[in-house]
């Protein structure tokens, strides 16, 4: 087969080509008409047409679909969190022909991020996504696309406990302004961190919030409990823009409130760890449930998932209540 200058094997799993800067998979192993075809035409990229392989590369593909009308109409959100995965794409695969990827490498790559499976997956939809608009727009030839057939890697079940009442009491005293707001907000809406830090006063009605959910993009309307309706006249001092702000006043992403609430916990002695903004959602779901409402009414506002997830955990603590009760009862 020859001297294969410039390439090199990676873990033993699949051969790459580096010259220079240019460092890229390669479709197969020595041997394959692909491998050889896509070896020759790097030697002769790298040596004499560097323009016309940058218009074939995995950089040039993913800058064409960003510049795209289907990408320029996401929401904002999703145009950020796209983009992290394409970012990725590029760092990894910014040099290498978009026609000559491989099923076993986007393998390779999902694999190489199996600690966090949701990356990985992430991965791999994206890919799927930038063929299916690079097979819609005669990118690629009709049907392309290397992420068939390759399946989600399973996640470990990640455990979300919802918040008792004395956790919630406990730290609503000895939270900051800000963050009271906030974990209102979350108890009163049961909706996802990302969804209310992003509410504005204008969504605030008196009796009612208007919440579009970046899950679904879907418009709900939820009555405005009087303790969350209390609270937000209270220290409105604004009628537009965001109700969640920091303690300097600027607008807070559900990162930076997700940190800020578990200092919060961990400089509170009584209260265990581990508790989020999700648990909050949970905690929603275990209050409605308590008031009686539906499993109808319930899931108008957290999703039929979330709260048969909620109920899973709930349905336990109410079930040693009810042995205690018996037990006092009894004795």
């Amino acid at each position: 087969m020859g001297n294969l200058r410039y390439t090199y094997v990676v873990k033993g799993r699949y051969w790459r080509f580096r010259r220079g800067t240019f460092n890229v998979p390669l479709p197969g192993s020595p041997g394959d008409p692909e491998f050889h075809e896509a070896y020759a035409g790097f030697l002769a990229t790298t040596s004499n047409k560097p323009k016309e392989a940058d218009r074939s590369s995995f950089t040039w593909l993913i800058k064409q679909y960003r510049a795209s009308a289907e990408f320029k109409t996401l929401r904002p959100a999703t145009q950020l969190d796209y983009g992290r995965t394409l970012d990725l794409l590029v760092e990894e695969l910014g040099d290498q022909p978009y026609r000559f990827t491989t099923r076993a490498m986007i393998k390779a790559l999902r694999d190489d991020h199996a600690d966090t499976p949701r990356k990985a997956h992430k991965i791999k939809q994206m890919v799927s996504r930038l063929y299916s608009w690079a097979d819609e727009n005669d990118l690629v030839p009709e049907g392309m696309n290397p992420t068939e057939k390759l399946k989600k890697l399973k996640a470990r079940s990640k455990s979300i406990t919802p918040w008792s009442e004395p956790e919630i009491a406990m730290f609503l005293a000895k939270a900051p302004p800000y963050l009271v707001t906030a974990t209102l907000l979350c108890l009163y809406t049961g909706q996802r961190a990302e969804d209310v830090v992003t509410m504005e006063w204008t969504q605030f009605q008196g009796d009612l919030i208007r919440v579009t959910t970046s899950k679904t993009n879907e418009m709900i309307d939820i009555a405005c409990h009087p303790i969350l309706r209390a609270h937000l006249k209270k220290v409105r001092t604004r009628f537009g823009g965001r109700i969640v702000r920091n303690a300097a006043g600027k607008p807070m992403t559900a990162n930076a409130f997700a940190q800020a609430l578990r200092g919060v916990v961990e400089s509170i002695p009584e209260m265990p760890n581990g508790r989020s903004p999700h648990g909050l959602r949970y905690a929603a779901a275990g209050r409605m449930e308590e008031a009686g409402c539906t499993i109808v009414e319930a899931s108008s506002v957290l999703g039929h998932r979330t709260y048969q997830m909620a109920m899973k955990y709930l349905s336990g603590r109410k079930a040693s209540e009810s042995a205690l009760a018996k037990q006092e009862n009894k004795g």
